[in-house]
Parts: structure tokens; C-alpha cells; sequence
């Protein structure tokens, strides 16, 4: 099977002898050839539907995966909170599976951030150093241990689970 660039290459060779010199018509070899070259690139076309219509496939594929993936995770987390919210209600800190293929233990009061109120503003010395100025949780963090009031934020303790 012949690929269109080499019909397009043989077409271009033609071209100096692709007309008869007498009547200026174009030869049968030069007009069989613009044919074949016409009936591949129909053909390429074709092919290329085909392949964007693969593309729009896999990428629905992926989209489909990547909802599935954000699924799992979040079942996942719910899941976590399920269990850690239930070892802390029964006291439990420590599960180790029988066969040791992991170890559960949750961390009462382990893990503390700062959380920000959405409409919270805060003086600049709290703030970080972009402009416009952003809250520094660090800095809110170390006003609030040192016992300064600082409206619209709070440390907050939350446990933590680690599954191995």
C-alpha cells in the first residue's frame, strides 16, 4: 500500500512532465495519480475522525476514573473518621490486625491547626508578608498560646489515625 506522501512525492516529480506539451492537457499518469492522492487523503481523514473519536473515548475513560478515584477517596476519609470517631467513643487507641498486616492507632488530641473564619480580618503583625496581607497561621497560632484574643480564630486539636 502506497502512503500519501509518497503518492505526493511521486505527483510532485510529475509536475515537469505532467502535461502534454502540445495541447497543455493533463496526462492519464498525472490525473491516476491526483486520483489516488484525492482517494488516501479521503482515507487519512477518515482515520482521523477515528482517532479523535478515540481521544473523546479514553478521555471520557479518564474523567469517568478520576470521579471514580475522588469516590473512593472520600469514602475512604469518611471511613477513617468513621473508625477514629468510634475508637475514641470505646477508649481503644491500638488495633493490631492478628496476622500483623497492620497496625491501627489513633492520637486523642494529637494534630492541632489553625482554622480561619471566612470573614475574619486580622492586624497586620498576624498576617504574612504578601501583599495583599494573608493571615500567617503560625503567627495567629503563637498569639493565641501566648494568651492574646484574637477574634475569628481558634487551635484546634483533632485526632489522628494512622493505618500501616
Amino acid at each position: 500500500m502506497t502512503s500519501l506522501y509518497q503518492l505526493s512525492t511521486d505527483l510532485r516529480l510529475m509536475l515537469d512532465e505532467a502535461f502534454d506539451p502540445e495541447t497543455g492537457e493533463a496526462l492519464p499518469a498525472f490525473e491516476e495519480c491526483r486520483a489516488l492522492i484525492g482517494n488516501k487523503a479521503g482515507q487519512v481523514a477518515a482515520y482521523i475522525l477515528n482517532v479523535e473519536a478515540d481521544a473523546l473515548a479514553a478521555k471520557a475513560a479518564v474523567d469517568r476514573i478520576k470521579a471514580l478515584q475522588a469516590s473512593y477517596e472520600r469514602k475512604a476519609q469518611h471511613l477513617r473518621d468513621y473508625l477514629a470517631s468510634n475508637m475514641a467513643v470505646a477508649g481503644i487507641t491500638e488495633i493490631k490486625a492478628e496476622d500483623r498486616s497492620f497496625v491501627v492507632k489513633l492520637y486523642p488530641e494529637r494534630d492541632e491547626s489553625v482554622e480561619i473564619d471566612e470573614s475574619a480580618s486580622f492586624p497586620p503583625e498576624l498576617c504574612a508578608d504578601p501583599k495583599p496581607p494573608a493571615p500567617s497561621k503560625t503567627k495567629i497560632r503563637a498569639a493565641i498560646l501566648a494568651g492574646q484574643p484574637v477574634a475569628g480564630a481558634r487551635i484546634v486539636r483533632k485526632d489522628r489515625l494512622t493505618i500501616r
